[in-house]
């Protein structure tokens, strides 16, 4: 489970979801409002293609090109949608949920 480090909104229930998910599923994203994702988990088996080849990251499309990439074998879950902190409008937008 790699898990981004610019998600204000980020609690442990969040992270609880996603290894939940990861119990009925070979992968797990938590996408991004912008159209990334700020957590990406895979299980052990099955032995998973490269995932990260021909994504336009940073941008609204990266999430769906991951999401091409995998053969149709390959179940995914989804956990909550949220926000990341990719500029300072949105970091002006979302600290004040953290009391930043």
């Amino acid at each position: 489970m790699l898990i981004g480090t610019d998600i204000p909104a980020l609690a442990a229930a969040h992270i609880a979801e996603a290894f939940r998910l990861l119990g009925k599923h070979d992968l797990v994203f938590g996408s991004a409002a912008d159209g990334g994702f700020w957590l990406v988990g895979a299980r052990r088996s099955p032995r998973l293609p490269p995932l990260f080849g021909e994504v336009r990251w940073s941008g609204p499309h990266a999430l769906d090109d991951v999401l091409a990439n995998l053969p149709r074998r390959v179940s995914v879950g989804f956990a909550a949608r949220l926000e990341d902190v990719d500029d300072g409008a949105a970091y002006r937008r979302l600290a004040p949920r953290r009391g930043f």
